[in-house]
């Protein structure tokens, strides 16, 4: 008793180590079939042709289908196919299925070495991928070796039919032409002819698209900012999305990839944004905060990374801490800079004081300052129209949505998805409509707050928290600082037009007595006069506000 015992465990112990081919009942299989393109499903009949061979097969050798599966356009370059993945996993679970029927073994996969192993790893758990019009039999060393055979020369024609795609798709990019499908907002008009025949419009969408460039190369929002701002005009970017969307050469008129290893070819299509303007928000991208620098090193101590930078490098500051002590430093620049960060923090702090001036000039600066916002709200915003239109469409959707209901074309149910979305982004427009229009009618708040800020900004800047610090900096100085270690000086190449504007408008201003504001705003400074962006929440008198000026 004692022996047969052990007897039963022996047996089980053997059993786990060794694991030995899993026998399954004969005469229950599961029907494969495929194509490659989407073209070859619909037009030319394959996939009932390889249907009919398996079940005619089938039926010969007395088998029986319980499932079927694929009956669609999947590629076997690879072997994470949805229907082959589904397949696999039934016929793993199903012990009573034995094989795996298929009309050749390039239906099943075209993976090679990778096919092999995928079929010997099935053999082990009892199932057989059956080829019906290659009779080989794998219960054999030289069958089993005549499979793989035929999984590598599968691979093989795969694989040079690869290479002479590649060979022609490069030839036609170095023309210029591009091959694929094109980025959003363009369309092409002749979708299914040959790539020299492609022919791209620039969409709706792509002329919103047109606007988030200009939006990013001003450098004043955020990316999440233009996404908000491009969604109320129509066009809804994910965020993950969007650095795709500016990096792209396309937009700008030219074709680049893998297979011209990084070469730019001037494109056919026309350009969606000029190339100077693509340059400048891919170099803002770049030089944007969140760029690289982790956003857990929001320490208080240098506000001023990434926006600095040395003036003789051109490199951006990041932030660093040595025994308590905080310094700036460039990163890989030729000539490695370090400095005490309090250093440039007061030099930063003192440049600011350029824009403070006597409270007595107050009134004159402010009337100077609202004759001269006029001047630029003269001209009408394409924003505004555009926003308008947008609405208008909107209402017109709504309108043919409820005479829908009213006929009983569909349901109350699709009748409120549908209407509560398109009532919530009439709104959102609505309100972006409004605040154009208050920020125009209402100068002297704006600068009124401007103001405010600017007669005691050096200190505003000193006492504010980290993100506030950013904001103000941001506000005044768009493109950021440039910064001398060995002069100790601060600079910048453009600075925001309204506060620009009050040394040249302060008569007391030292430097304008002596004639030597170019000092600090040289005359190829690039000012951006037409649109200004306010954000101060809790920086002024613990006010929240946004400002706007077309």
């Amino acid at each position: 008793m004692k022996e047969n015992i052990l007897e039963m465990q022996l047996k089980e112990l053997v059993s786990k180590e060794n694991k030995y081919p899993i026998k399954r009942k004969k005469g229950f299989a599961v029907c494969y079939t495929r194509v490659s393109t989407q073209e070859q499903a619909f037009n030319n009949g394959s996939l009932e042709t390889q249907l009919n061979l398996i079940k005619e097969y089938a039926e010969r050798n007395c088998v029986h289908i319980v499932e079927y599966f694929g009956g669609r356009f999947e590629s076997a370059k690879t072997d994470g196919r949805k229907e082959f993945m589904r397949m696999l996993e039934y016929v793993k679970k199903n012990k009573d299925v034995s094989f795996i029927l298929v009309t050749n073994y390039d239906r099943f996969s075209r993976t090679g070495a990778a096919a092999g192993k995928l079929s010997e790893d099935l053999r082990k758990e009892g199932i057989i991928v059956k080829s019906i019009l290659q009779e080989i039999d794998t219960s054999t060393a030289t069958g089993r070796f005549q499979e793989n055979m035929m999984h590598l020369m599968n691979n093989l024609d795969n694989s040079m039919k690869s290479d002479r795609t590649k060979v022609n798709t490069k030839e036609v990019m170095l023309k210029g032409y591009w091959p694929y499908a094109p980025p959003l907002g363009y369309e092409n008009l002749n979708k299914k002819q040959r790539a020299c025949n492609h022919k791209y419009v620039i969409t709706k969408e792509g002329n919103l698209i047109k606007k988030v460039f200009q939006l990013k190369a001003e450098g004043i929002l955020m990316n999440q900012e233009i996404i908000d701002k491009i969604k109320t005009l129509g066009l809804e970017i994910k965020k993950g999305s969007f650095k795709g969307i500016i990096i792209n050469p396309f937009y700008a008129g030219y074709v680049t990839g893998n297979l011209l290893e990084g070469k730019l070819v001037k494109g056919k299509h026309p350009a969606l944004i000029d190339l100077k303007t693509f340059l400048k928000a891919n170099e803002v991208l770049q030089l944007a905060p969140t760029n690289g620098i982790p956003k857990v090193y929001r320490h208080e101590q240098v506000p001023l990374k990434v926006f600095a930078k040395d003036e003789r490098s051109g490199f951006p500051f990041s932030g660093y801490a040595t025994k308590d002590v905080w310094y700036y430093k460039t990163k890989n620049s030729p000539i490695p800079v370090n400095i005490n960060a309090a250093i440039i923090n007061r030099s930063f702090s003192s440049f600011l004081t350029q824009f403070e001036y006597n409270k007595k000039e107050k009134d004159a600066l402010r009337k100077q300052l609202v004759q001269k916002l006029r001047i630029k709200l003269s001209n009408l915003t394409q924003e505004i129209k555009l926003t308008k239109k947008n609405i208008s469409e909107k209402n017109n959707l709504l309108e043919k949505l409820e005479m829908k209901f009213l006929k009983d074309e569909i349901s109350m149910e699709i009748y409120e998805k549908h209407a509560s979305k398109i009532k919530s982004e009439i709104t959102n427009l609505t309100k972006e409509l409004q605040q154009g229009q208050i920020y125009g009618s209402n100068l002297e708040k704006v600068v009124e707050k401007c103001l405010e800020i600017a007669q005691n900004i050096s200190h505003t800047w000193v006492t504010a928290s980290f993100d506030n610090k950013q904001r103000l900096q941001q506000l005044v100085f768009p493109e950021g600082i440039l910064y001398n270690k060995e002069k100790n000086r601060v600079r910048t190449l453009k600075v925001n037009s309204l506060f620009g504007s009050i040394p040249t408008l302060t008569s007391d201003t030292e430097e304008i007595k002596k004639g030597n504001i170019e000092k600090y705003y040289p005359k190829n400074a690039s000012v951006d006069l037409r649109r200004i962006e306010l954000l101060s929440k809790h920086i002024h008198h613990k006010v929240s506000t946004r400002l706007f000026l077309y």
